[in-house]
């Protein structure tokens, strides 16, 4: 059932309501389906949703207007339909809508209360740069708590040396365990949200410039202590060229380094005297990538590139040249082509590109204290002792997906209570059972370890759940939410009773359509060809000559390379289609045993084709026609259920529509757009 249900949905025009339109739009009516109607706002919203955004339905014509207005009173025929056989109640369909909405309850509030709210955050971080000095104190995540302790204190006596005014650089140089604080005196240059570790981020957003962290954040890393040394709105994007004089060597001498300082004055010269930088990148520039584009490097936002090219870009204004400018590469001028500012965060794109980064840097994170507060709020406790003697009868040989794995397992030890949410207890036998019907804890070995995994991952679905208990009431969309898959699947049960499943299919069936429809299964004029490819003109002339002279197609095949390979024992192709590619159609004007000039083919190559076998158009056998009269017999026959259906419903309700009305659709867009 879930296998077709997305087909099914997309055909049944399954929309959630979106709202937004003008009150004007709400008055006028667009069809009737017996009692019920449906207003042009509704109808926009309907189309809006299918047709993927509001400008693009509005561009619509009148003819693709009324086709969509008689998809849609075929949805609304067919929905209440379902409603007349109160189909909600069906037992499958209560299961099928009660296993889906513990899945989609849980993905909503998880979106909403941490993913968004995550986003969110992180796009605030990012609307601000950020440049720090810091100290690592290394520490292990598996250090003891004394070496905690110690490293801790160490901290917190840097940080009161730091605030009592000790210099900054001479207590990184003294006490930084990372080694780059000897040279850069712990400067991290400038960052921003979702580019460092998350407790590192969170504890430098809280300060101000010139400001030290009050007390050392903790990462995986260990303690850093860190220092605000400016703080800006972030400069968006940026779009510069570049000319560069190369370094001759990885680790240039003085020599190399002269020789390209001598190149780059000059080009500056140049550019002082008049000449175009684009037009100098594209002569002179000895970095191979951009210089044909005139130097262009793209747009790109801080850190990209090497902290020296990407300090002085940062720094220029639209169609400032910069001074020389010496990396690890070489030197560089570099010129300002364009800066796009911060984008909003409604800008679509950029939203896809900080929900990516946050999943990454700090979803796993955010979820793990969401649960924690759950936990808390619902009054969550796990009993350990019940679950060590569950795991204790259990063989630490097999798996979950050995048949009767917990058959070991003493009754009493079963009915002990595991978890318990809100007072409410779920049993040992709880858990068992949704380790065992759950595809995704099936063969989990059955060790401590393991299983423990996998009873957080099912106590946290309980929680979700007992989180999402009148969450339709709560959350207006969610509620259309779930109004949109319930229509579905019921809508999709109906169809299996009034379609697909009185589409039978016989032998006799299928003789008889294909009888009556002959014309509608032919094969197209085809030939079968053999093929000999050649990388070059000139080989494929010489051997065009051998075989005017007499040699063999065949034992040329075996030493020119075919391509495609062939399908045939012959070395041939079998029959195609004329119109299969360039070849084919070259062969069409062979006489069989013929071989061709050689021809270009699409792909660049040179190519002599044999015809072996030519046979015009002809209509297909029954047995030559195989599943294609299947798949036609049951396409015509569910058509014609379907249409007989939408018939029968029509005499108890009658439908109305009003197609003069569709000219007024989308005449303004809605508030939200």
């Amino acid at each position: 059932m879930k296998a077709v249900l997305g087909t099914v949905l997309s055909l049944s025009i399954i929309a959630l309501f979106i709202g937004g339109c003008s009150p004007k739009a709400s008055d006028i009516i667009v069809l009737e389906v017996g009692p019920a109607k449906v207003s042009l706002a509704d109808y926009e919203n309907f189309y809006t949703r299918n047709s993927g955004n509001w400008e693009t339905a509005r561009n619509t014509s009148m003819e693709e207007r009324e086709h969509f207005l008689d998809l849609l009173t075929n949805y609304k025929l067919k929905l209440q339909d379902a409603v007349d056989r109160n189909l909600a109640n069906d037992s499958d369909v209560v299961k099928e809508i009660a296993e889906y909405r513990a899945s989609l309850a849980s993905t909503y509030m998880i979106e909403k209360d941490v993913t968004e709210a995550g986003i969110q955050d992180l796009y605030d971080h990012r609307k601000e740069e950020f440049r720090a000095q810091h100290i690592l104190l290394k520490l292990s995540p598996t250090a003891s708590p004394e070496e905690t302790l110690k490293a801790y204190t160490k901290a917190m006596d840097i940080i009161r040396r730091a605030k009592a005014g000790e210099n900054y650089d001479s207590l990184a140089v003294q006490n930084s365990d990372d080694p780059s604080a000897k040279v850069n005196y712990g400067d991290i240059y400038f960052f921003t949200g979702g580019q460092m570790v998350p407790q590192f981020e969170v504890a430098a957003f809280e300060l101000m410039k010139g400001e030290v962290s009050p007390v050392p954040a903790k990462s995986t890393f260990g303690y850093h202590i860190i220092k605000i040394t400016d703080r800006q709105p972030a400069r968006g994007s940026i779009k510069v060229s570049h000319i560069m004089a190369r370094f001759k060597n990885p680790t240039p001498d003085s020599a190399d380094t002269a020789a390209a300082l001598l190149r780059i004055k000059g080009i500056q010269d140049s550019l002082k005297s008049g000449v175009e930088f684009h037009k100098l990148a594209v002569k002179l520039s000895e970095d191979g990538g951009s210089a044909p584009q005139g130097g262009d490097l793209g747009w790109f936002e801080r850190r990209r590139f090497v902290q020296p090219f990407d300090e002085a870009a940062f720094k220029l204004k639209v169609g400032e040249v910069s001074g020389i400018i010496r990396t690890p590469y070489g030197y560089h001028l570099i010129f300002c082509d364009s800066i796009k500012p911060f984008p909003p965060i409604s800008d679509s794109k950029y939203r896809d590109e900080l929900k990516k980064v946050y999943s990454q840097h700090k979803y796993n994170e955010d979820y793990d204290a969401y649960i924690v507060k759950l936990k808390a709020d619902y009054k969550y406790s796990f009993n350990e002792k019940t679950f060590e003697e569950f795991v204790a009868n259990l063989d630490s040989s097999k798996s979950t997906y050995d048949s009767a794995w917990s058959s070991s397992v003493p009754p009493e030890i079963l009915q002990q209570p595991l978890i318990i949410i809100n007072n409410r207890q779920f049993s040992v036998d709880t858990i068992v059972v949704v380790l065992g019907s759950r595809p995704e804890y099936q063969n989990t070995p059955l060790r401590l370890s393991e299983l423990r995994k996998r009873a957080d991952q099912i106590a946290n679905a309980f929680l979700l759940d007992v989180k999402s208990v009148g969450l339709e009431q709560r959350s207006p969309e969610f509620a259309a939410l779930m109004k949109e898959y319930t229509d579905g699947i019921i809508l999709y049960k109906a169809e299996q009773l009034e379609v697909w499943g009185k589409t039978t299919v016989s032998d006799s069936a299928l003789k008889e359509f294909h009888n009556q429809n002959t014309g509608k299964f032919v094969f197209p004029d085809r030939v079968n060809i053999g093929v000999l490819v050649f990388d070059t003109d000139t080989l494929a002339a010489l051997v065009y000559d051998s075989l005017q002279h007499g040699a063999d197609f065949a034992e040329l095949i075996t030493r020119y390379k075919e391509m495609p390979p062939p399908k045939s024992k012959d070395g041939s192709r079998g029959l195609q289609p004329v119109n299969t590619d360039t070849l084919t159609k070259a062969a069409w004007t062979l006489s069989i045993g013929q071989i061709s000039d050689p021809i270009r083919t699409e792909e660049g190559m040179s190519a002599i084709v044999k015809l072996t076998a030519k046979e015009s158009a002809r209509q297909k056998t029954f047995e030559e026609a195989g599943a294609e009269i299947s798949n036609a017999y049951q396409d015509y026959t569910s058509k014609l259920l379907e249409h007989q259906w939408l018939e029968r419903i029509k005499q108890t309700h009658p439908v109305k529509q009003y197609r003069e009305m569709l000219s007024k659709a989308f005449a303004s867009p809605p508030p939200n757009k």
